[in-house]
C-alpha cells in the first residue's frame, strides 16, 4: 500500500520539472526527446492578455474554499518548499490523490518548453486567454502537470497525481490539473 506521506515529496520531485535528478534537481535530458525550438517571449499565438504576476502570492489562498470542496477536498492545503523551482507551493494529498499549485517566479514557462527534458511539453487551449501547457511524464502516467504562462519570467503550475491502485476512481490525471489550473487563474484574475 503507498502511504499518502510519499506522495508529497514525489509529486514536488516530478511537478513541473518532469525530473529529479541526483544532480540537485536539475531537469535530466531524455535522449529519445526531440528538441522543441519556441522563443522565449510570447509570439503572437502565445501573446498573453496582460500580465499577472505572481510575486508574494500565497499558494495555499489560490484556491478558495468553495473551490476545494468542488474537487472534494476536505483539508487545508499545505505549503510545500519546491527548490528546484525555487518555490512554495501548496499540497493536498486526500483519498488517494494528490493536488499542488505552485507560483513560480524564477523562470518563465520557455523553461520547459525550449529544450529536452523528461517531461514532455505540449500546448493546450488557453487558460482564460493566456497559454497553457500540459507536462506529462512516461516514469508516471498517473500525473499530469498545466502551467499558465502567466507573465514574463513567472508561470503558474497546477498538478495532479494518484498514488493510489484504483485510478479509475479519479478523474484523468490532465483533466483535474487543467481544473485546478482553471480555479487559480479565476481567483487570480480578479
Amino acid at each position: 500500500m503507498r502511504r499518502s506521506l510519499f506522495a508529497v515529496p514525489a509529486l514536488a520531485c516530478v511537478l513541473v520539472l518532469g525530473s529529479c535528478s541526483g544532480e540537485g534537481g536539475t531537469p535530466r535530458p531524455d535522449p529519445t526527446a526531440t528538441t522543441a525550438t519556441t522563443s522565449s517571449t510570447p509570439t503572437s499565438s502565445h501573446a498573453r492578455p496582460r500580465d499577472v504576476t505572481l510575486d508574494g502570492r500565497k499558494p495555499c489562498d489560490l484556491l478558495t474554499p468553495a473551490q476545494l470542496t468542488s474537487f472534494s477536498i476536505d483539508r487545508p492545503g499545505q505549503p510545500l518548499d519546491v527548490p528546484t523551482l525555487k518555490a512554495t507551493g501548496c499540497a493536498w494529498t486526500v483519498n488517494g490523490a494528490s493536488n499542488l499549485i505552485v507560483p513560480v517566479t524564477a523562470d518563465g514557462i520557455e523553461v520547459w518548453t525550449e529544450g529536452n527534458h523528461v517531461g514532455k511539453p505540449a500546448d493546450i487551449d488557453p487558460i482564460a486567454g493566456f497559454r497553457a501547457v500540459t507536462l506529462t511524464t512516461t516514469l508516471n502516467p498517473n500525473r499530469c502537470d498545466v502551467l499558465v504562462d502567466t507573465a514574463a519570467g513567472q508561470y503558474l503550475a497546477a498538478g495532479f497525481s494518484l498514488v493510489t491502485d484504483k485510478p479509475e476512481n479519479f478523474p484523468e490525471p490532465c483533466d483535474r490539473a487543467r481544473r485546478l489550473a482553471e480555479a487559480a487563474m479565476q481567483n487570480l484574475l480578479k
